[in-house]
């Protein structure tokens, strides 16, 4: 199993008391289903605060959203605990369109940025896009 994307979401985008465990749940077949399903409840609780540019249940409908989507369609990897979804790779607008119709969180890792989808809940859908300033420096 190649786990680059999962090392690199964890190692840029999770909270540092948080990655050793996280990491190991992803890259560890008998425990990915657990590590994945953290993400349908306890998002906000994953992610390192300083990487979220943008969140809200409105996040798809938002135009900032939508220019970033745009202007970085480039071919991501999906992360979910619904198999449907998992490990597919697809243009950023395809992959946040599939995650928008599923109901099970979904990952979506792009180069220096992610998208994260809660599970669909009663109350709304959690969405956090998460940017990486440094790698996009290095990179652009």
């Amino acid at each position: 199993m190649d786990v680059t994307a999962e090392t690199l979401f964890v190692k840029s985008y999770i909270r540092k008391n948080r990655q050793e465990r996280i990491l190991f749940e992803l890259t560890t077949p008998a425990r990915r289903y657990d590590g994945l399903s953290r993400f349908c409840h306890q998002a906000k609780e994953l992610i390192n605060p300083a990487r979220i540019s943008m969140e809200g249940e409105d996040l798809n409908h938002r135009a900032e959203f939508t220019a970033f989507v745009r202007k970085h369609n480039e071919i991501c990897r999906i992360l979910s605990p619904d198999p449907f979804l998992d490990q597919k790779q697809l243009p950023l607008e395809e992959a946040v369109s599939m995650a928008g119709m599923g109901t099970d969180a979904a990952l979506i890792i792009g180069n220096g940025f992610a998208v994260v989808f809660t599970e669909a809940e009663k109350g709304g859908r959690n969405k956090y896009l998460l940017y990486d300033a440094e790698f996009q420096k290095k990179h652009s």
